[in-house]
C-alpha cells in the first residue's frame, strides 16, 4: 500500500507571496541557507506524518467537522531557530481564532492516529532551511494574510541527490473553506 507524508496547513495567497518577496525576503539572504521555493510557503497546523490511503480518508472525513471563521494574520517577526537551522517569518501575535482552530483540528484527527504535540504552537512560514545565521532584521512592516481555508497537504521528496538541491515539494490534496 502506498504511503504519503501528510500535514494540515494554511496556504499563502498570491498577494501574500508577492508581499513577502518584495518586503521581507531580502532580510533572509544573510541567513546563508537555502531559500525555499515560494510555491511551498505555508503555515503548518498539524503534521501527521506517514499515512496510508485509509488514514488520508479518515483525516479528510474528520476535517469536515471543523467550524471556524476566516481571520487575518499580520506577519512582522523575522527569526531563526538554530537547532533545526530554519529562518522564519511569524505573525506579531497568534489570534484566538487560530488557537481554537489548532485545538479543534488536533482533537478531531485523534481518531485517525494523530498524537498532539506538547509544545506550544508557534505559527510561522519557514523561508530558509540550513540557515547559518538569523535574518538581518527581527521585525518588518506587517504583511497581511487573509485566511479563508485550510488544506491537507502531501510532502513529496525528490530522489536522493535531487532532494538536497530542491527539498520537499508540497501538493495540496484538499481544502476546506472557513465560513
Amino acid at each position: 500500500m502506498e504511503s504519503k507524508r501528510l500535514f494540515f496547513a494554511l496556504w499563502l495567497d498570491e498577494d501574500t507571496i508577492q508581499n513577502i518577496q518584495e518586503q521581507a525576503i531580502k532580510y533572509f539572504l544573510t541567513c546563508q541557507g537555502r531559500i525555499l521555493d515560494e510555491k511551498n510557503w505555508h503555515i503548518t497546523l498539524a503534521y501527521f506524518g506517514v499515512s496510508d490511503l485509509n488514514t488520508q480518508l479518515c483525516l479528510e472525513e474528520q476535517a469536515e467537522k471543523i467550524k471556524s471563521q476566516p481571520f487575518e494574520l499580520n506577519f512582522t517577526k523575522c527569526g531563526y531557530w538554530p537547532r533545526p537551522k530554519v529562518a522564519w517569518l511569524a505573525p506579531e501575535e497568534t489570534p484566538n481564532i487560530l488557537k481554537r482552530l489548532i485545538i479543534d483540528l488536533q482533537k478531531v484527527i485523534e481518531p485517525c492516529g494523530f498524537k498532539p504535540s506538547t509544545r506550544e504552537y508557534n505559527p510561522h512560514i519557514t523561508l530558509v532551511r540550513k540557515a547559518k545565521y538569523e535574518p538581518s532584521l527581527s521585525e518588518i512592516n506587517p504583511i497581511k494574510l487573509r485566511v479563508t481555508k485550510f488544506c491537507l497537504v502531501e510532502s513529496k521528496t525528490a530522489p536522493q541527490g535531487e532532494s538536497e538541491r530542491q527539498g520537499a515539494q508540497y501538493e495540496v490534496l484538499k481544502h476546506w473553506e472557513l465560513k
